[in-house]
């Protein structure tokens, strides 16, 4: 495991009644349970990042595919094996 580090940091009572309660949910400790959660956010973003910045460059290009017919030309095999 990788060198961990203590934070202090505010939550609702609800979140609170919830951790306090980890053992319930199958973790060891309420730490454990945060940083579960923290590393499912972090990868959440992640995804979302790149599916944004994915999104953005199909936009850039967009125009050249319209504007140029060779760029499409394979279109018309999408869908079929190539097994």
């Amino acid at each position: 495991m990788t060198s961990v580090k203590q934070k202090k940091f505010s939550i609702t009572a609800d979140q609170s009644h919830f951790l306090e309660n980890c053992r319930q949910w199958g973790y060891a400790d309420q730490s454990s349970i945060v940083r579960e959660a923290l590393n499912r956010f972090i990868q959440e973003l992640q995804r979302n990042k790149r599916k944004n910045q994915m999104a953005r460059k199909a936009q850039e290009l967009l125009g050249d595919y319209e504007k140029d017919r060779e760029m499409t030309s394979f279109t018309a095999l999408d869908g079929e094996d190539f097994v």
